[in-house]
C-alpha cells in the first residue's frame, strides 16, 4: 500500500473514532443521581421538555415533600434561586461559586437554596418538581411563584446576576 493510502486510511479511521466518541458523550454522573419522574420516555420531545427551562412562566406549587424552608419562601412571596450541583466538576464548581457570590450580595432580598444533587433526602421532591435531571441546574422563581429564568449546565455569573435582578422586579 502506498504511503498516501496508509495516511489517508489512518486519517479516516481517526475521524470515525472521533465521531463515535463524541456521539457517546455523557458520563456516569447522571446514573448516580436520582431519576426525574417523567424521564421514562426517550423521545427527543420528552427530553427537551424535561428540563428546568421548560418551566419558564409556570407557577410552582410545592408539595408536603418539598423542603419546608423553600415552601416558606414561596408562601412569603419572596424571590427564590435554587441550585442543584454535583461535586468535583468544573461547571458545577463555577456555577456554585457564582451563586455563593450572589447570595452574599442579595442576602435579605432573595432566598437561595443550594442542594447537592446526589443528596435527595436533603431536597425531597424539589428536583422532580423543577424538572432537574442533570446538574448544574439553576432555577429562579419570582415573588409570584413563577419560574422566570432557568438554566441546565454552565451559566456565567453575569447572566445569573441579571436573572436575580429580574426576579426581584418580579
Amino acid at each position: 500500500m502506498s504511503r498516501f493510502l496508509r495516511i489517508s486510511a489512518t486519517m479516516l479511521l481517526l475521524a470515525v473514532v472521533a465521531v463515535v466518541f463524541s456521539a457517546c458523550g455523557g458520563s456516569d454522573q447522571q446514573s448516580a443521581a436520582p431519576a426525574a419522574p417523567s424521564a421514562t420516555s426517550t423521545s427527543k420531545a420528552a427530553i427537551s421538555t424535561n428540563k428546568p427551562e421548560s418551566l419558564i412562566g409556570t407557577v410552582i406549587s410545592p408539595t408536603d415533600e418539598s423542603p419546608k424552608d423553600f415552601r416558606s419562601s414561596l408562601a412569603s412571596n419572596r424571590p427564590v434561586v435554587v441550585l442543584f450541583y454535583m461535586t468535583g466538576t468544573t461547571d458545577d464548581n463555577q456555577v456554585r461559586s457564582s451563586i455563593q457570590s450572589l447570595q452574599n450580595r442579595y442576602k435579605g432580598n432573595v432566598d437561595f437554596y443550594v442542594y447537592l444533587y446526589t443528596d435527595a433526602e436533603g431536597y425531597g421532591d424539589l428536583a422532580s418538581l423543577l424538572k432537574v435531571d442533570s446538574p448544574p441546574s439553576v432555577i429562579m422563581i419570582n415573588k409570584h411563584r413563577q419560574v422566570q429564568r432557568a438554566w441546565s449546565g454552565f451559566v456565567d455569573e453575569k447572566s445569573l446576576e441579571q436573572g436575580v435582578s429580574e426576579i426581584m422586579r418580579g
